[in-house]
């Protein structure tokens, strides 16, 4: 799994690690026997061991977050939250569906409406496996969807030759899909969608 421990968890120092000094915990929250007394051996040492004390109660407070999410994601104190987490975080999302729609001034499809029966297909289907894959549900978050800006026809009977143009371009030149093209809709440097992103030319 990505689910890794903070960096703040290297910082901890163990009692029986016993340090040459004080700074090599400095970073440790301090604690008020540390403002009794300094000018003693036995005060010094009593500071050095509650600083210790400190930073291994720290250490048990979070220890896991989620690769995707880094140092500005929620803590978690098990791997297993962790690592839920990280199979329904936004960042890890690379996947999703896109819709194809050459006639949509035509607007006989909604796309909510084809995404929607295409989950729930896919929940049906998952229903079959509860035993073996139990919560799996394919809801607008986990598994997103967008209707693609394409090039539009200008009659009720290209649709055909228009999904083929299109399906033979996402074959010879398919996208990177990634978390940054989910959440832009299919938008990309390369200009891949577009309402211009082929001469219509080729569709005579």
């Amino acid at each position: 799994s990505g689910c890794v421990q903070p960096e703040s968890g290297h910082d901890v120092v163990g009692v029986d690690d016993k340090p040459e000094t004080i700074q090599s915990i400095e970073q440790a929250k301090p604690t008020e026997q540390s403002t009794l007394v300094t000018d003693t051996p036995a005060a010094r040492k009593c500071i050095l061991l509650a600083k210790i004390e400190a930073a291994a109660n720290k250490k048990k407070e979070v220890q896991w977050m989620c690769e995707y999410c880094g140092e500005a994601g929620p803590r978690y104190e098990t791997f297993d939250l962790a690592l839920e987490h990280e199979s329904t975080c936004d960042e890890n999302i690379d996947w999703c569906m896109i819709h194809f729609d050459s006639g949509k001034h035509f607007k006989l499809h909604k796309s909510t409406e084809v995404l929607g029966n295409i989950r729930k297909y896919l929940n049906a289907a998952a229903a079959d496996y509860e035993s073996t894959h139990p919560g799996v549900i394919f809801t607008t978050k986990n598994m997103p969807g967008f209707s693609a800006a394409v090039p539009q026809q200008d009659n009720a009977k290209d649709c055909g030759v228009y999904m083929l143009e299109m399906a033979e371009r996402m074959m010879r030149n398919t996208p990177q899909i990634d978390n940054e093209f989910v959440k832009k809709k299919g938008a990309s440097k390369n200009n891949f969608f577009g309402s211009n992103s082929f001469n219509k030319d080729v569709i005579v």
